[in-house]
Formats: C-alpha cells, sequence, structure tokens
C-alpha cells in the first residue's frame, strides 16, 4: 500500500499530548489553525492518547485531500455526528493518490489508510536519513499477523535504540507519547513488550533449573491469549518499563491497562467456559504481581485482595487441574505467595492439607524447594499454639509444649535431610564465602562492615532454597530455644511447688509424680540450635549476592522472604540491634527493585 506525503494541520490549544498523532502517524511536521468548533476536542477528553487512536474513525478521499474523522471518547453535550469537527490534512504535495491491489480488483477508491491501523514505535537515531546507509524504511504491513498464529519472538533493536541495561532508550519525555499512544493487543507488539519484560525481569542466564518452572517464559510461548491474561501481561510490561527507564507516563499508562485488565478478569470470571481456565489464573496472578511492585493504591490491600481471589479460584479448579503444564507453573508460583500470606495471618491454609501437598505433584515431582515450603505450611499452627500457652495452666503448659519441642525435633530433622539430598545432588559447594564489595548497607557505621564476608552461589535456584532454608531454621532454632525456656520454668515451678507432686485428697494427681520427672522434663540439648541467630546471619550474609545489578528482578525477591523472617527473628533480642537495623536498609534497597510491597508490610514488635 502507497501513501502520499501529507503535513499535519490541528487545533490551536488542544492537548500537547494529541499532536503527537502527527508522528505516530509518520506525517511531517504540524501547523496549528484555528477551528469554530475546538470546544469539542479541547476539553481533555483525549487525556489518555491510546484512546484517541482507538476514536480513529474513517479516513476519506475528497478532491485530492485526505479528512480524518475523530470523534470524541466521551460525547459532548449537544454533539452531532454529521457536524463533527474534522482534522484537515493538507493536500498531498505530490497530489499522487495511493491504491493497492485490493481496492484496483473492487473498483474502489483506496483510502490510503486501513480501517483499524496499527501504530508502531519508532524513534529514528539522530541525523536519520533516507540516503544514510544504514536507513532501512520499515512497513506498518510487516508486522501485522494472524492474532490466532503464534508471532515468534521479534528483536525490538531495530525499532528503538539499545542501553547500558539491554533494554530501549527512550526519550524521558517523548517514551510517553510514543510507546504510551500504542499500547493495544496487536501480537507483534505484544511479542516485543512480552519480550523486553522479561529481558528486565529475568535474569535467564542465573536462574538455574528454576527457569523450566517460571510461568512467566511461557507465555510468550502460547498460541493465543485470553483478553485478561493478555492485557494483565500488557500492564506489567508497561510498569516494567516505566520504572526501567524511569517515565512516568509509562507507568500511568499501566494503571489504565491494570484497571482495563480487572473488567477483563471480572467477565472472564462470570464466563463457564473462561472461569476455571489455567490463562484467568496467569491473569489474577499477574494483577497480583502488579500489586506487588506498584502498590498503585499505596497499600497492601490491593495484594491481599488479589491472593484470596487467587486461593479461592485454586480451591475452585481443584488440585488435580494444577499437575502439568502452564496450571502446575503458576500453581507453583502462587503457593509460595499464599503459604507466606498465611504466615503472616498465623492461620493454617488449605495448600498445607494433603491433598495439596500431594495431588498437584503427581505428574512433575517436587524440587527441594518445593519440599522446604512444605516445613512452612506448619508453622501457623505452631505459632499459633505457641501463643495459647500463655493462657494455659501448668498442666497444660507442661503437655503443649512437650508437643510442640517434639514436633519440632522432627521437622529440624526433615528439614536437615532435604539439604543434605541437595547437597548430594549438586556438584561443588552450595555456597561459599568472599569478602564483600557493597558497603552502601553500613553507611555511618564507626565499627567497619558488619558482615565483611558475602555469601556467593551457583545460581538464584540454588540460592532461593539455600537461603529459605536457613529462613525456616530461624523460626525452628528460635522456637525451639523458647520452649526450652518454658519447660526450665514449668520444671524450676515444679520442684517449687509440693503440691504439684503430692497430688489432692482423694489421691488424684494434679500433675506427673516424682517418678515420672526425669522422663517428663529430658528432652535432646540444643547444641548449635541454641544459636538462632546463626541462620539469621546468613540470611544477611546473602543480601549482597541477591542485589546484584544483573538478578534484575528475581534475585531481590529470592531474599525478600527470608529476610523479614531474620528480621522477626531477631526484633525481641535487643543484643541484635545492630543486624536488624542493617536489614532494615536491605528491605529498603529490595523495594527500590519492583517490590513496593515492603513498604506496607511492616514486622511484628
Amino acid at each position: 500500500m502507497r501513501t502520499a506525503r501529507t503535513r499535519f494541520i490541528c487545533a490551536e490549544g488542544l492537548d500537547s499530548r494529541l499532536s503527537a498523532a502527527a508522528g505516530v502517524l509518520g506525517l511531517e511536521p504540524f501547523v496549528y489553525a484555528r477551528c469554530p468548533q475546538t470546544h469539542l476536542l479541547n476539553t481533555g477528553r483525549f487525556q489518555n492518547l491510546q484512546y484517541l487512536l482507538l476514536c480513529y474513525h474513517s479516513v476519506e478521499t475528497l478532491k485530492g485531500t485526505f479528512i480524518v474523522q475523530l470523534y470524541p471518547w466521551r460525547k459532548p453535550y449537544g454533539w452531532d455526528r454529521k457536524k463533527s469537527w474534522l482534522w484537515h490534512l493538507q493536500e498531498a504535495e505530490d497530489r499522487e493518490r495511493p491504491s493497492c491491489a485490493q481496492c484496483i480488483k473492487s473498483n474502489r477508491i483506496c483510502t490510503g489508510y486501513r480501517k483499524y491501523p496499527i501504530f508502531i514505535a519508532h524513534q529514528p537515531p539522530k541525523g536519520d536519513d533516507p540516503k544514510h546507509p544504514g536507513y532501512v524504511e520499515s512497513t506498518i504491513d510487516s508486522t501485522i499477523r494472524p492474532h490466532d498464529s503464534q508471532p515468534d519472538p521479534v528483536d525490538f533493536n531495530g525499532v528503538v535504540g539499545s542501553s547500558p541495561s539491554g533494554g530501549l532508550d527512550l526519550d524521558p519525555v517523548q517514551s510517553l507519547i510514543r510507546l504510551g499512544a500504542q499500547v493495544n493487543t496487536n501480537p507483534a507488539l505484544r511479542q516485543r513488550l512480552l519480550s523486553l519484560y522479561l529481558e528486565n525481569h529475568l535474569s535467564k542466564d542465573r536462574l538455574g533449573p528454576m527457569q523450566q518452572r517460571v510461568w512467566l517464559i511461557q507465555v510468550p510461548r502460547l498460541p493465543d491469549l485470553t483478553p485478561a491474561l493478555e492485557i494483565s501481561m500488557m500492564a506489567l510490561a508497561v510498569a516494567k518499563l516505566g520504572e526501567v527507564y524511569r517515565d512516568e507516563g509509562l507507568v500511568h499508562e499501566s494503571l489504565k491497562l491494570y484497571r482495563e485488565a480487572l473488567r477483563e478478569v471480572q467477565i472472564a470470571l462470570w464466563d463457564r467456559n473462561l472461569m476455571l481456565h489455567d490463562q484467568t489464573l496467569a491473569a489474577c496472578v499477574a494483577l497480583g504481581m502488579y500489586e506487588m511492585s506498584q502498590c498503585p493504591n499505596q497499600s497492601k490491600h490491593g495484594y491481599i485482595s488479589h491472593t484470596l481471589g487467587c486461593q479461592k479460584l485454586i480451591q475452585l479448579r481443584g488440585a488435580e487441574a494444577h499437575t502439568d503444564g502452564l496450571g502446575h507453573s503458576i500453581f507453583v508460583h502462587f503457593r509460595i505467595q499464599g503459604i507466606l500470606y498465611s504466615l503472616d495471618l498465623c492461620q493454617p491454609s488449605f495448600l498445607g492439607d494433603p491433598l495439596w501437598l500431594e495431588v498437584p505433584w503427581q505428574v512433575k515431582p517436587k524440587t527441594p524447594y518445593d519440599r522446604i515450603y512444605d516445613f512452612l505450611t506448619c508453622a501457623p499452627e505452631l505459632l499459633r499454639q505457641g501463643e495459647m500457652l500463655e493462657h494455659m495452666d501448668f498442666d497444660g503448659k507442661l503437655q503443649l509444649a512437650t508437643k510442640m519441642i517434639w514436633k519440632c525435633w522432627k521437622l529440624d530433622a526433615e528439614l536437615q535431610s532435604v539439604y543434605d539430598s541437595l547437597e548430594k545432588s549438586h556438584d561443588g559447594p552450595l555456597y561459599w564465602p568472599e569478602l564483600a564489595k557493597d558497603q552502601s548497607l553500613d553507611v555511618g557505621s564507626k565499627d567497619g562492615m558488619l558482615f565483611p564476608v558475602a555469601f556467593h552461589f551457583p545460581n538464584l535456584s540454588i540460592a532461593n532454597t539455600v537461603i529459605i532454608s536457613w529462613g525456616v531454621q530461624a523460626i525452628l532454632w528460635q522456637g525451639l530455644w523458647n520452649l526450652y525456656g518454658l519447660i526450665a520454668e514449668l520444671q524450676t515451678a515444679f520442684a517449687e511447688g509440693a503440691a504439684f507432686a503430692r497430688g489432692n485428697v482423694d489421691g488424684a494427681t494434679t500433675g506427673p509424680s516424682t517418678d515420672d520427672v526425669g522422663s517428663i522434663f529430658h528432652f535432646p540439648p540444643l547444641e548449635h540450635r541454641a544459636d538462632f541467630a546463626a541462620p539469621c546471619r546468613n540470611i544477611l550474609q546473602s543480601v549482597e549476592y541477591s542485589l546484584q545489578d544483573d538478578m534484575l528482578d528475581q534475585g531481590p525477591k529470592c531474599v525478600a522472604a527470608p529476610l523479614r523472617m531474620a528480621i522477626e527473628t531477631l526484633l525481641p533480642f535487643p543484643q541484635y540491634r545492630r543486624e536488624v537495623d542493617w536489614a532494615e536498609r536491605a528491605v529498603k534497597k529490595i523495594q527500590e527493585r519492583s517490590f513496593r510491597l515492603l513498604i506496607y508490610y511492616k514486622p511484628r514488635r
């Protein structure tokens, strides 16, 4: 299809962003002209340039002059379609009439444009000229594919410049207009945005074996996407690009896409054919990820709402729906969030039921990482029982504390078994010490670096597993330390209280007899487990590795939950105040890496 070279004329006083339509349409610089009906469009009705392009209705050819008719997104009072204001394009300079094979065959006058045009972002380098040796003329037709076909990954380097971070280099002012203007669901553009998002979100070279289970990597390979998942992923991608290039305009556009995705998810949930679809669940999880990184409402309530919604949807789908494919990958991803959420509430979750601990792994066996999170499903119940101890009498405390101690010992042995199996399955050490290089977390310290040695790992898969195992160890060992302290108090009270050993008048005892005292208060020594701060320090020493720039978003997320476990473990003890302060500064750095949700999750004090 061939079009004439034209010049764009718009009404004076319109929103400056509307003028970007000239650049998006590939027209030459425009001039201003007054129009008696300017007020129809000069009221800010096209604040979203995306909607402006969607409002594009028709292009007609009239005596060699192109007439682009734009209808307001919201019709103003007294608006008449037949009298709507027209934006005039100056008469074609060469007066050549565009033509195409379809119009010639049907004996029609070719308009020169498609009814629903596709706009491709393009920021030419300085000095771009058709005569330049590196100049390559691009066409819109080359990017159009059938919606039901799977487009190949597209290299974005031909469309935008490169930046030191490996992504696109957009001007902070122009990027809002050019990229935000054409956030649409065209498959080619979608593939480009998803590719850029994954490049800036996942460090594939550092992931290790876990790369096979990341559900986000599977999305670009899907032959077709539902509107809910498509728009949800677009919102994630545009928000990430806005963060990478510090473009508030893109972040704002992502919020509009997020709101549209919410509507599409609601529509899908009301559809019997889509409600239990894998992609509907994926869209819900993607919206939760958006809340995790952006927190548009400046609170954690949006993330909690998505978490609760995903939990309910997973339960409705049933355990058998998550055994393989995309459904299994999404379940494995969300299971972590669900377990951590139940741990924060100190309430057991359905994810700890035997059905959900076994059935989803009938096809693909659990990894050591999955098995370690199995231990965390027991934590809410143990924490709840620990809170009950304060309100019990002597006998109740003794019985419940004894039961909890043996439960913790069993979990500790199983946890060590998982760690040993991980060591045997991996060639080489799971981690090793290196001299720490990052001193930003020790600013203002007169005693030097708190951790002069940092731990490094072969890949993020190993780091994820080892660091979360330290977090579980910290919880278990502190729990054992507290329970042993309670048993020591009970033993002292037993020795001092004659009534405990003597019994009542009727001969019934109110507690154990003297002969049973040795067996009741006899437990294995804690040994190294008494130092519950040791696994906490290991977590803190892993922060430098996780916050390396090439770890992108996955590194910070790897250490975020264990770091919070370490903070809450050490917080009640004043002797670890320096470690807690150091860890809280690390949390602030993680917040800056697409994890704003941490701002609104405060440790229990």
